[in-house]
């Protein structure tokens, strides 16, 4: 507002300094051209009256006194309304028309003054000056005059009172005063509507502007043809509109940018030309414990590892920054457990703000995967070489015996067809972990009875529990416990879980099986009384031919297949299976659990069709 109003002012003041030079020149000039015609209109009057006066004087007879010259200039004098006096040579005055002749003798003595001067040299003289008698300004014309009879030679001065010429003047400088005063309050008021009309749309102009800069870009300049800065205000939305647009395309791309920045699953790290942290993406953050406070560090502050931040401070110290774009890699680990392949990329940016950016991908996956792989492979093949070499150590004693006895020949074929059925339920449960994940869900979900289920895989694996002394607690409810799945498959995950139990269980010992609802699923519980399991092998008990511990692969029969072949079941049928241990406060025991949709036993038809 301050700058506006500067504005306004300045061009007032110019408007103005335009308009009173336009006023005051003409007239200036005009008035004093005016006044110097007036003036030297008067001047050739009184050398005209004087003449007169002079003709008169000559054709007059002698005078004998001083006395008699002041009575005639006196009557003279009158009628022409103009001071005479006759000075003498040596500049006495001897007669004056407005001065009494008794105060003759102390007038001043007049020859220097300058009419008098001027006209001992050329015969006339006129001046205009004050006069000190009459306190009033005067034009004074003089002549020399010749002896005539008793009356000296000296100078005839005549003095016509300048007011006759002021007056008029006057009167024209002060009417043109107050034209030129109104003028100027009509000017003002005329220049105060006209500045105020050019004010709004600069008003406005400036209020867009601004509002632009404020990123109100919505803001408009509303005028029509005709108006002032039409052309002007049109630009300015013209821009508005421009910039509106280049906004909202910058905007939206950004948004774009951040949301596919935020939204990938590999960790993420910007890096300024100081080889700081500038940005980070969310998977970033949720890399990193309190990754929110990280920018503006070092990489090796957040990631305590010397070859990432060896390798971030090569490409911040190379020559020409974002010269060296080839992509670097290398893998670290964060932890026991999280492994990382890590992607480090120079930045060629034109405007030099960012060094390079961090990609960290998370294949930790993949390396269990990986391990998994060879454990398998490892297990599988000491599963098989056990059986095999049993049963190629007896074929060979076998055959390298000329004559075995019967006795001999029956315990070895025995220990041959147990090894080989060993391996034949080893194969056949491979074969149905391989079905398992080629089929995501099983081909028909009924209703079933949990409870049943149980007693069908308790009676399967009954005798083994006999030879241990092992007894069932059974905690279901009695009605029974409905849910959706498979009864087969159902079976098998109970048999499995509880031969489990029966092959790690102290003899003697009960083993407890329970469920409760968990909003539309069942969770079941299996619990035994083993040794447990120690905990960083929980999470990998499910994996095939996972051994936890040499006391836990002692046990004759087991394949390694089973808890693996029940978290396809389970998972197949949208539950989820884990196990606790120890099972309680005293650090003994295991408990599994695993959960099954539920299911209502009214809807067993339906659901079967």
């Amino acid at each position: 507002m301050r700058e506006n109003y500067s504005f306004r002012k300045r061009m007032l003041f110019s408007f103005w300094i335009v308009l009173l030079l336009a006023l005051l020149l003409p007239p200036w000039y005009y008035c004093h051209v005016l006044a110097q015609e007036a003036l030297e209109e008067t001047k050739t009057s009184a050398v005209r009256q004087l003449n007169l006066v002079h003709q008169l004087l000559s054709h007059e007879k002698n005078f004998d006194t001083a006395e008699s010259l002041q009575s005639w200039l006196m009557e003279v004098g009158r009628p022409l309304g103009a001071r005479i006096t006759y000075v003498a040579d040596s500049g006495d005055v001897l007669a004056d028309s407005q001065v009494p002749f008794s105060e003759i003798p102390n007038l001043d003595n007049h020859a220097n003054r300058p009419e008098i001067v001027e006209a001992r040299g050329r015969e006339t003289g006129v001046a205009v000056r004050l006069s000190r008698t009459i306190q009033a300004e005067l034009i004074y014309a003089a002549r020399t005059i010749s002896q005539k009879g008793a009356l000296p030679s000296g100078i005839l001065r005549l003095a016509a009172p300048l007011s006759r010429l002021k007056e008029p003047l006057d009167r024209l400088r002060n009417s043109f005063l107050l034209f030129l005063a109104l003028v100027l309050a009509a000017t003002v008021l005329l220049s105060y509507a006209l500045i105020r009309r050019l004010n709004e749309p600069i008003s406005a102009m400036i209020d867009t502007a601004e509002a632009i800069s404020t990123r109100d870009f919505k803001r408009r300049i509303h005028s029509g043809p005709g108006q002032e800065f039409f052309p002007l205000t049109q630009a300015i939305n013209k821009m508005a509109d421009s910039i509106e647009s280049h906004i909202q395309t910058i905007t939206e791309q950004k948004q774009q940018l951040e949301a596919v920045f935020n939204a990938m699953r590999e960790g993420v790290m910007v890096l300024d030309l100081n080889g700081k942290i500038r940005d980070v993406n969310r998977a970033f953050s949720e890399l990193i414990f309190n990754a929110s406070d990280v920018t503006g560090r070092r990489p090796m502050e957040v990631i305590v590892n010397l070859e990432l931040q060896k390798l971030c401070d090569r490409l911040m110290g190379s020559a020409e920054i974002g010269a060296d774009v080839r992509p670097h890699n290398l893998q670290i680990a964060l932890s026991e457990e999280r492994t990382y392949d890590v992607n480090v990329v120079g930045v060629s940016d034109m405007h030099r703000e960012i060094c390079a950016v961090v990609v960290f991908h998370d294949i930790s996956e993949l390396k269990r995967l990986e391990k998994v792989r060879q454990d398998f492979v490892a297990n599988v093949s000491h599963e098989l070489r056990t059986p095999l070499t049993s049963i190629k150590g007896y074929t060979e004693t076998l055959l390298s015996e000329p004559m075995p006895n019967p006795e001999t020949i029956s315990s070895f074929l025995r220990i041959i067809l147990k090894n080989t059925n060993h391996m034949v339920k080893m194969v056949e449960e491979l074969l149905q972990l391989a079905r398992l994940d080629a089929h995501d869900k099983p081909s028909k979900l009924v209703p079933v009875n949990a409870a049943s289920a149980l007693l069908t895989a308790w009676k399967a694996c009954e005798h083994h529990a006999d030879a241990k002394e092992l007894r069932l607690e059974n905690n279901l409810h009695e009605d029974g416990v409905w849910v959706s799945a498979d009864f087969d498959q159902l079976v098998q995950v109970f048999r499995n879980l509880m031969e489990n139990a029966i092959r790690y269980s102290p003899s003697g010992e009960k083993i407890s099986i329970s469920c409760q609802t968990q909003g539309d699923k069942i969770a079941f519980s299996l619990q035994d009384r083993g040794p447990g399991i120690p905990t960083q092998h929980q999470k990998r008990i499910f994996e095939r031919f996972y051994r936890v511990a040499k006391h836990r692969s002692d046990h004759r029969g087991s394949t390694g297949l089973g808890l693996a072949i029940c978290r396809h079941i389970v998972r197949n049928h949208g539950g989820g299976i884990w196990v606790r241990s120890p099972s309680s406060e005293d650090a003994k025991g295991t408990t599994f659990f695993f959960t099954l949709m539920k299911a209502s036993p009214g809807r067993e038809a339906s659901m079967a069709k």
